[in-house]
């Protein structure tokens, strides 16, 4: 079976996708490289982001049967205050959320959650180079708040650099680091920014690549790829609940992998709308040291946000 192992690693990446969004003020869990620069400008910002997408149904396969539906909601608030001219500090809180409608009987979670908090440090060195680091624990949950673990705790970090080759390519490039993870506890970190052609921009990184069309001043128009899912811990009595004691005290991957176009309208100077839609053409559920790992079929996708910045 086709698996991808890096998808499951999300965790480790998480904080990093948090807090670069502080340096490169990109919308949500995009590790794009545009506006750099501005970022590093001393100027103190704030800015808001929501999205809620929705999966349609399609059938699962292999250890399962019927149909599975999926909505995902998130929420970010980022904060960054520049100290002076070169440094600057910032904050992260990000929410995610996926709700899945599984068939009767189902051995599969109902939900799953991620709260992240990160705190971001940066050195501008000259115009062209710049440093980052970043550390923060992730509470990861499955059907709900009701019971919390030690376990459902990880911590994250990274370190790396940004450098402006010229106006049209800069690249961002590190190493994140999560201790608590047996899936790639330290991996790279890379995110590259190429205006290639008038107004035709390639912004790719991890969980999102995507090729950018600037259709209007105030409307771009994307194909993008990008990636979803994390590891989460069931608890002592999950799998009692579902009929499989098995399941009890494992650690479950879900992966998901999603193919789309998308339009970006920039409503006002401060407020974006986003819309895209595509399908989600990998999923899978990987229950650990058991045959419970279940894929989905492809379905189609929509989804909708607003980024607010002040």
């Amino acid at each position: 079976m086709t698996r991808f192992p890096f998808v499951g690693a999300l965790h480790a990446t998480s904080l990093f996708l948090l807090t670069t969004a502080l340096l490169a003020e990109t919308d949500d869990n995009k590790v794009a490289m545009k506006d750099i620069e501005p970022a590093l400008r001393p100027a103190l910002v704030e800015s808001v982001a929501a999205h809620y997408s929705y999966v349609g149904g399609s059938d699962l396969k292999s250890n399962g049967n019927g149909e599975l539906t999926e909505q995902t909601s998130d929420f970010r608030y980022d904060l960054r205050v520049p100290i002076n001219d070169t440094v600057g500090v910032g904050f992260g809180l990000g929410y995610n959320r996926i709700d899945f409608g599984t068939p009767e009987n189902s051995f599969l979670p109902d939900s799953l959650e991620t709260l992240n908090l990160g705190l971001l440090g940066y050195y501008k060195l000259s115009n062209d180079w710049s440093l980052f680091a970043m550390f923060g624990p992730r509470l990861n949950l499955i059907n709900g708040w009701d019971e919390i673990e030690a376990k459902n705790v990880t911590w994250a970090g990274g370190f790396g650099a940004h450098y402006d080759f010229n106006k049209d390519l800069s690249i961002q490039f590190g190493l994140g680091v999560n201790p608590g993870t047996d899936r790639l506890p330290i991996l790279p970190i890379l995110g590259v920014r190429w205006a290639f052609a008038d107004k035709w921009t390639l912004n790719a990184g991890f969980p999102r690549t995507a090729i950018d069309y600037q259709l209007l001043s105030n409307l771009t128009l994307s194909l993008e790829t990008s990636f979803l899912g994390g590891t989460y811990e069931t608890s002592s009595t999950y799998g009692d609940s579902v009929g499989r004691s098995e399941l009890n005290n494992r650690s479950l991957s879900y992966n998901e992998v999603r193919i789309g176009l998308g339009a970006l309208y920039n409503l006002t100077k401060n407020v974006a709308l986003e819309l895209s839609t595509g399908a989600v053409v990998y999923r899978e559920f990987d229950f650990k040291d058991t045959d419970y790992d279940p894929t989905v079929k492809p379905a189609p996708y929509v989804k909708t946000g607003v980024k607010i910045s002040f």
